[in-house]
């Protein structure tokens, strides 16, 4: 499993969300750029899963009042390759 834009496989709890969902995936915005569209053209697309990425966060503590690198979770929703190209060749 893939994202078919960066050609970056997707790792750890994100690859059991997206077993038997197909092969190719990619966000939004990942779309809209690699198939030079805007977004009225995915209009009715659904996505197949939320993925989670873990990302360090500057964050000021309240009580010490001093910044800290805290982990947070970053959600993301991702769409099936052939599901958008099915969606495209429908609103065009």
């Amino acid at each position: 499993m893939i994202n078919f834009t960066t050609n970056q496989k997707y790792q750890g709890a994100n690859i059991e969300a997206l077993s038997g969902l197909g092969s190719e995936f990619c966000t939004f915005r990942q779309a809209i750029k690699f198939f030079d569209l805007n977004g009225k053209e995915l209009k009715g697309a659904k996505s197949c899963a939320r993925l989670v990425k873990i990302v360090e966060k500057e964050v000021v503590n309240k009580i010490t009042k001093k910044k800290e690198k805290k982990k947070v979770p970053m959600y993301f929703n991702v769409f099936e390759k052939n599901h958008l190209e099915t969606v495209i060749a429908n609103n065009k």
